[in-house]
This record gives structure tokens, sequence and C-alpha cells, in this order.
């Protein structure tokens, strides 16, 4: 069986070099390579065209190699489109050209649509190059927010076998060409984002759906991936939930849950703590809990007024001295887990009388305050 796999370009010598070296290493035969430089420039088009050369020595036959050079920037959309509009794989690719690929990423894609042939789509678990956390594996949602799942994570942490999420950026993706026939071309009318989850959509309302196998990784860098990219993003958010807002389903609070219990078995010995700012996504988590009756929401204790954007949470400021010695443990609901780094003062103070505190996050992660540090990179970014 032939696969295709197109790749939108617009990005720099540097990074692009980084990305082919990482394809040429781990390309598997009876592929179709579409490379498509979306108004990158002539040393970038260059580069594409040397790559090519090299493939056709070193895999003849076995990898095919088709390049397309836009003078100006389109758009990801656009690109992927012309991609493929020329491919006749039996299964389709899209990939970034910011990736670092690992070794088996695409048997591994296919692996994942044979086992599960009613899904239709699958994607691989994006990792932060500078760490190793997990920078992308799906998409969950609230009743009004898209959040990045298990954000910040270690690898380790994530779910032991595939499961299925709502949406997945087209960065590290496959799908099977029965949802290509069916689906159809992009959406243009997006403008480097969000055709990603529309297409998505479209193919969950034909009865396809999206599935994330954490065994397929991959580095991500996040760099140049295509003009007016953030002028553009209230426009293209908008179209989405003006498209489909009556389909999206609030299936953040369910993952939660189910994380939490795999924390801890009685729920009712904790003192919940609130350090969240999105409320409506606060108050849904609380009440689940209490209509679980594993909690009373009217005994959370509240502090989330105290937390300040996207700053650290610094507990010593915002929590009461009592809690440090309270023999209850704590289950503190924050934003994102690595909002809380910088307090090993309390964290100290606090292992000496109660070991036994969960941190859970927004994101859908569950750690124990113990294991803080040791559960992720050292670093805080919050998308």
């Amino acid at each position: 069986m032939r696969s295709s796999v197109i790749v939108p370009i617009f990005q720099s010598q540097t990074v692009l070099t980084l990305f082919l070296r990482s394809m040429r290493l781990t390309v598997e035969p009876a592929t179709q390579l579409i490379l498509v430089n979306d108004g990158s420039g002539p040393e970038v088009s260059e580069l594409i065209e040397e790559f090519a050369r090299t493939i056709k020595s070193e895999k003849a036959g076995a990898v095919t190699v088709t390049t397309i050079h836009n003078q100006r920037p389109r758009g990801c959309g656009q690109a992927l489109n012309q991609g493929l509009a020329i491919a006749d794989g039996d299964h389709l690719f899209f990939v970034d050209s910011d990736l670092i690929l690992q070794s088996g990423w695409q048997s591994g894609m296919l692996r994942t649509l044979s086992d599960y042939p009613d899904a239709g789509m699958t994607a691989g678990v994006l990792l932060y190059p500078q760490t190793g956390g997990v920078q992308h594996c799906g998409i969950s949602f609230g009743e009004t927010l898209g959040r990045h799942l298990y954000l910040n994570a270690r690898p380790a942490d994530l779910p032991d076998s595939p499961y299925t999420v709502p949406l997945a950026a087209f960065a590290l993706f496959a799908m099977t060409w029965q949802v290509r026939d069916a689906v159809g071309l992009l959406d243009e009318r997006y403008f480097n984002g969000y055709e990603d989850f529309d297409y998505q959509m479209r193919a969950r309302m034909l009865g396809y759906r999206t599935v994330i196998d954490p065994k397929v990784t991959s580095y991500h860098w996040e760099r140049r991936n295509g003009v007016h990219r953030a002028g553009n993003r209230k426009n293209n958010l908008a179209r989405f939930w003006k498209s489909w807002g009556a389909y999206i389903e609030n299936d953040i609070t369910a993952r939660l849950l189910d994380r939490l219990r795999e924390r801890a078995a009685d729920l009712r010995q904790f003192v919940p703590v609130d350090l969240a700012e999105t409320r409506t996504e606060a108050a849904d988590f609380w009440r689940a809990l209490s209509d679980a009756a594993e909690i009373d929401r009217h005994c959370v204790l509240d502090y989330s007024t105290k937390v300040d954007g996207a700053q650290p949470v610094l507990l010593p400021q915002i929590l009461p001295v009592e809690l440090l010695t309270e023999p209850r443990p704590l289950l503190i609901l924050v934003e994102n887990f690595v909002r809380l780094l910088d307090n090993r003062m309390w964290l100290a103070q606090r292992l000496e009388r109660q070991s036994a505190d969960v941190v859970i996050d927004l994101h859908g992660n569950a750690i124990g305050l113990a294991d803080l540090h040791s559960s992720c990179w050292p670093g805080s970014k919050v998308r």
C-alpha cells in the first residue's frame, strides 16, 4: 500500500534543514512525498530541490518526491490542497516542516489506522524539543474553550493505549483515502489556522474520528507556520465556532474526573482548593464532583481571584498559612500545573505534614504535589 506525505513549507533554512534530515532518515518505502514550498524564497527552494535529488539517489523507486513552489505564500490550507490534488496514496499524511521526526512515525500511524478502521484519522504526540514535555496530543473542549490536552506532561504520563480526541493539529496527522474522498478539500476561507479543526469536524459529521497513539512522537519547534497567522486568529476562530459550536461537546470534565480517580480512591477525604482563572470550567469541574457525591462544592476554598493572569501562582502569597499544616490532603485545581513550579519552599514545608496532595489542571493533568517538579519539563509555557 502506498502513502502520500504532504508537507506545506513556509520555513527558515535552519529549521527546514533539521526537518529534511529527519525525513530522509525516517521516511519509509512506498511513499509519495509532496513538498509544497509556500513562498519561502529561492534559498529554501534550492534546499528543497537538493533534498529531492538526494532522495531520488538514495531511495530510487521506493520513495518519490514531487515539489511545488509558490511564488508568494498562499496559506497552509491552500498548500495542503495543492498536495491533496495530486496525492494518490491509500493513506494521506500531513506533516509540518518544523518537526524533527522520530523513527517509526509513519508505520506507527499506519498501524493505528489499521487497528482502528472505523476512526479513519490519527495524529501523533508533539513534544517540545527543548525539554521533551508534551506540547500537543489532541484538543479537548469545555463549554466554550478548546485546550491542548495533557499540556506540559511527561510522555510517560500519557494514557497507555490509543485514545480518541475531538480534534488534533495537522502538524503530524494521517487519514485514509476514504476520509479524503468523503470530506474533500480543506476550506480555504480559513487562513493559516483552524482549517485542520474544520476538516476533522466535517469528517466527524460523517462518522469518522481522530485517534491519538501515544507511542507515535515527534519534536515540534513551532516555527514560522505561515504569514499573518496571529492577525487572522480571531476571524478563523469565529468562523470555526459559528460553523461548529452547536456540535462541540464538553469532554474535558469527564477526562478530569477519570484522571483524578486514578490518583485517589476516596475524594471525600480531600480539602478542595480552587486556583483556576477560567471560572466556567472550574465550576463545571466542582459541580461534576459534587453531583457524583465525591465532594461538597459549597466547601471548596476559592482563592481564584488572587491568581494573576499568566504569572506563576505563588502559594505563600495566596493561601492562608493554616493550609500548610492542614492534616487532610489538598485537592488543588489550577489552570496548568506548571504555574505552581515557583513554590519550592512552600512545597517542602507542606510535605513535612502531608504527602498525598493532588494537583489537577484544566488541561486534563492530575499529579501528586510531591511529584510536581519531576512530572514536567522545567518550563512554564501555558497555551
